[in-house]
């Protein structure tokens, strides 16, 4: 890029014009217009001068700016990013679907609203790895121009490839980058990679993201640096080994983590089937080890910290120990389990990590922690996170069959609403029904606060198609703005599917 034309300083245009423009000529600069008169010319420089200093206008000379790797995708249609830009204005918690939608279609958003995109993304990290896919290569190319931006160029695309000169000197984020597209091509070869290299790791944050890496695609031949990162020094790389770890039932961690609650679970049938666990105790360093604690240095330790210790090994070891010790299924773990709550609660804890189906069925079956019991009014709040987790194993037409066979005992609507965001799948359209006529009735004690999370979640969750099923008026007056907001909002999800 060449620098703007020079023109004279203010004081040699000022001297000039005081001795006249006869005895002393005016610069001639490219880009002016011609004129026949050098008067003309010295007012043209002046004008020029003035908007120049006025815009804070300083004389450089730049580097030209390299462009942008092309981008194959074709750009949304303008239907499309007239919709994305009401989804910008009014409707923010649509932007994760519209940016879904686009992906799968296969098309770009339009160049002009990555600025605004990125921003949004840089204020909420949930929308990175969404709006990084969107952007694309401009997104890439943006950030090298605002720092602020720069998370984009961390998140991982469909279509990286692994390079070796970024491992070997990118920085951090780039090096995770392309670890995890290899990953993706070769699991094992990026195993070795990350093994080898792993002595030289001087930052535990940097260990730490490097062993995230390792999730997708977790395998038996991860086991070996998993182990060594028990060792680590950094508390957080232990605590990130220790749950992949929990993830391979069959390596030598899980074996330990099993006899290690074995040798503490004494069970006797003769009294009603009462078990317990022992505490782990200081001397034993290598169970603390295996669970990524440290050792105790107190001499007094609190019953608390005792009770904590317990939990941590319950919750990380492999669930059919109970199955086999106590010689019953889940249900009747957890049945026999009611009388030791605090045990009942590490074994749902340990239930949402494993995300085994069974596990998940006996829990939400369970008549005093299960679903009906979360379901209702006074529910504790820690239930009703624990859903989403539960859910998450079984096919979605059987989250939504179980919410629908609890939709007549559900009286308020904050708890229906809590309950239809846990199912995160895509509604059928019995529960579709079923949620139009539980919104349709009228009750005696309602309440706009409630009813405004249970339209919010219809109007993000139900599949836009099913609008058809909601009635056309409010059920109730002092709700009908969100109702008909919530109208509006499956109206718009409609437009997106069918432009997109």
């Amino acid at each position: 890029m060449n620098p703007a034309p020079e023109t004279p300083d203010w004081e040699h245009l000022v001297s000039t014009a005081l001795i006249g423009t006869t005895r002393r000529s005016v610069a001639t600069v490219a880009g002016m217009p011609a004129r026949d008169e050098d008067a003309e010319a010295l007012l043209d420089l002046a004008a020029l001068d003035t908007i120049r200093r006025q815009a804070g206008y300083t004389a450089h000379a730049a580097t030209p700016i390299a462009p942008d790797a092309p981008d194959p995708r074709p750009r949304v249609g303008d239907a499309a990013a007239r919709l994305l830009d009401l989804v910008l204005s009014s409707h923010p918690d649509l932007l994760p679907e519209w940016l879904e939608l686009a992906a799968r279609s296969g098309r770009g958003v339009p160049y002009e609203r990555l600025p605004d995109l990125l921003d949004r993304a840089y204020r909420a990290a949930v929308l990175r790895p969404a709006v990084a896919a969107a952007a694309g290569p401009r997104g890439a190319w943006l950030a090298g121009l605002n720092p602020v931006w720069s998370f984009v160029t961390a998140e991982p695309l469909a279509g990286d490839t692994f390079d070796e000169e970024t491992w070997k000197a990118g920085g951090p984020e780039e090096r995770r980058r392309t670890l995890l597209a290899l990953r993706a091509q070769d699991p094992t070869a990026a195993g070795t990679l990350l093994a080898e290299a792993w002595p030289g790791e001087s930052k535990a944050e940097v260990r730490q993201a490097l062993l995230d890496a390792l999730e997708p695609h977790l395998g038996p031949d991860d086991e070996p640096l998993l182990e060594t990162a028990l060792d680590d020094r950094g508390a957080g790389v232990r605590g990130r080994a220790l749950a992949l770890l929990s993830r391979l039932p069959d390596s030598a961690h899980a074996h330990r983590l099993r006899d290690h609650l074995r040798r503490r679970l004494r069970v006797d049938r003769d009294t009603s089937w009462v078990f317990e666990v022992d505490t782990p105790e200081a001397s034993e360093t290598g169970l603390f080890r295996d669970l990524a604690l440290a050792v105790p240095t107190e001499t007094k330790e609190s019953p608390r910290e005792r009770r904590e210790r317990v939990q941590v090994l319950i919750v990380h070891t492999p669930l059919d120990v109970w199955t086999e010790r106590l010689d019953t299924d889940p249900a009747g773990v957890l049945a026999l389990a009611a009388a030791h709550p605090e045990t009942r609660d590490a074994l749902v804890d340990a239930v949402c990590l494993r995300g085994d189906a069974d596990w998940s069925r006996a829990v939400l079956d369970d008549p005093e922690i299960g679903l009906a019991a979360v379901a209702g009014d006074d529910a504790d709040g820690r239930g009703r996170q624990r859903l989403r987790v539960l859910f998450a194993p079984l096919p979605a037409a059987e989250r939504c069959d179980r919410v629908l066979a609890l939709l007549e005992g559900i009286t308020y609507p904050e708890a229906l609403g809590r309950l239809l965001l846990a199912i995160d799948a895509p509604w059928t359209s019995g529960l579709s029904e079923g949620v139009a006529r539980w919104t349709a009735r009228t009750t005696e004690r309602r309440r706009v606060r409630g009813h405004r999370l249970l339209y919010e979640t219809i109007a993000a969750h139900m599949p836009p198609e099913h609008l058809a099923l909601l009635p056309e008026q409010a059920p109730y007056e002092k709700e009908a703005d969100i109702y008909f907001r919530l109208r509006e909002t499956l109206r718009l999800r409609q437009d997106m599917h069918k432009e997109l």
